[in-house]
């Protein structure tokens, strides 16, 4: 009778065993409570080994086995699908990302357990290179952003058992893709004041004065109403912000906060109120009425790419560069920490949960005041 040789290694107490087959091949067995086998495949006898020890540390730990048929679009859509507690334009934000960059790429096929932090930088490198060379030809910010969005994601993956450790933290720090500060555009000095002779008389132009003098966002305006603005105090209250789903809850806590006004500001806001009185009066029963400050002519949320075409045409009319709605908050920004206001002030009218966020975000003008402080106390110095 001829015998079959097999060897093989047992783990301690009969959990689980690694076989090597009659082809050469290793594979790992593993005994589950509930009477199944998980089997275990590899190049080598050490990584199917290694496998095993990984499966019997995360059951030990009581933690389900990851499902290795579990794909990575299938994991973001069903994050996707049980994300809880977030603005509906964050959600949005979201899935537009996942699905431009991810699940229609050939990597929302593969096995979640089977993500490494090669793919990740495969797919960032992809995002970023060139179109000529075969890449979609997006900013660095782009791909900063969607790297964010799958580290949130993975990281739910890891909390839920789906996998054992999170990919993306796997990627050095050197290697993430980059927020490209160079491309947000200010205007500054002269441009500054041609911008406000732009707006003079406009329809809009207090909205536009508190987007460059305050450095509200464009959803805090939009939805800004006349009960959180106190023009006898000079102060606006930033208590919501417009969103796809309509008016929701400010971005986070800190963007929750009052913003005492410039001079300029209130004044704008007083005639701005007066004219929407008549407009209101015109209107008669048509007009909406949601207590906007800055609502379209029937009293209706206005549209942002309306806003946005407005400000494409002023910036037209008055021989100035085509800069973002955004682009008008960092303005603000700018003029206030070259203007000498201390920077955790300009952190807190912006709304930033931290100094650092603002110190980091506008470091070409922080650089310029160190200089001038620099040369300010040298002088000092030199003066004794």
């Amino acid at each position: 009778m001829t015998q079959i040789k097999k060897r093989r290694t047992r783990r301690p107490a009969g959990t689980g065993a690694v076989i090597q087959r009659g082809d050469g091949r290793w594979i790992g067995r593993l005994n589950l409570a509930d009477g199944t086998v998980k089997w275990f495949s590899g190049k080598n006898q050490d990584e199917v080994e290694k496998k095993l020890a990984d499966a019997l540390v995360t059951l030990g730990s009581g933690l389900p086995l990851p499902d290795d048929k579990l794909s990575v679009g299938g994991w973001l859509t069903e994050w996707l699908a049980n994300l809880q507690g977030l603005k509906p334009s964050t959600v949005h934000y979201y899935r537009q990302y996942l699905t431009a960059y991810v699940l229609r790429s050939e990597l929302a096929g593969k096995p979640l357990v089977k993500l490494e932090k090669a793919d990740l930088l495969h797919l960032y490198r992809h995002m970023t290179a060139a179109k000529t060379g075969g890449g979609l030809g997006l900013s660095t910010t782009t791909a900063h952003h969607l790297a964010a969005i799958l580290h949130l994601a993975l990281e739910a993956a890891v909390e839920d058992g789906k996998v054992a450790r999170n990919a993306a933290t796997l990627v050095p720090r050197k290697q993430r893709p980059k927020v490209n500060r160079s491309e947000m555009s200010v205007l500054a000095d002269d441009e500054f004041d041609r911008f406000f002779d732009a707006v003079r008389g406009d329809r809009l132009e207090a909205l536009f004065v508190v987007a460059i003098r305050e450095g509200l966002r464009q959803g805090e305006i939009l939805a800004l109403r006349w009960q959180d603005v106190d023009l006898e105090r000079g102060v606006v209250t930033v208590m919501g912000s417009l969103s796809r789903g309509g008016r929701s809850e400010p971005k986070s806590e800190a963007s929750r906060r009052s913003v005492v006004l410039f001079d300029e500001t209130v004044d704008a806001l007083r005639a701005h109120r007066s004219r929407q009185l008549q407009e209101r009066l015109l209107v008669g029963t048509m007009w909406q009425d949601g207590d906007l400050v800055f609502p379209n002519e029937f009293g209706g949320f206005q549209s942002p790419q309306r806003l946005r075409d407005r400000l494409k045409a002023i910036l037209d009319r008055a021989g100035l560069p085509r800069i973002r709605f955004h682009d008008l908050r960092h303005s603000a920004a700018t003029n206030w920490l070259k203007g000498d206001m201390h920077p955790k002030v300009a952190s807190e009218r912006l709304g930033h949960a931290s100094v650092a966020i603002t110190l980091d975000l506008y470091s070409h003008v922080t650089l310029g005041m160190q200089r001038e402080a620099v040369a300010a106390i040298t002088r000092k110095r030199s003066g004794r």
